[in-house]
């Protein structure tokens, strides 16, 4: 099991949080995503085996967000 923390830009309120952390969890490999709105970050946990970063990251930007490892 693997973490990242993701730095999300582009969120603004409590439906962008709920946007971002909906994203992340449904990727298969990903069994948390904790998004912080004060902080602009996301901290989540997933499989190596099954998902990489990029991914995460490519999910975030089809949620309409910009994320960086």
């Amino acid at each position: 099991m693997a973490e990242t923390t993701l730095r999300i830009s582009g969120m603004s309120c409590a439906h962008c949080v709920m946007r971002v952390s909906k994203a992340l969890k449904a990727i298969p490999g990903v069994t948390d995503a904790q998004v912080d709105l004060q902080k602009a970050e996301a901290q989540v946990s997933y499989d190596e085996a099954r998902v990489g970063v990029e991914k995460l990251i490519e999910a975030v930007g089809e949620a309409g967000y910009q994320a960086n490892s």
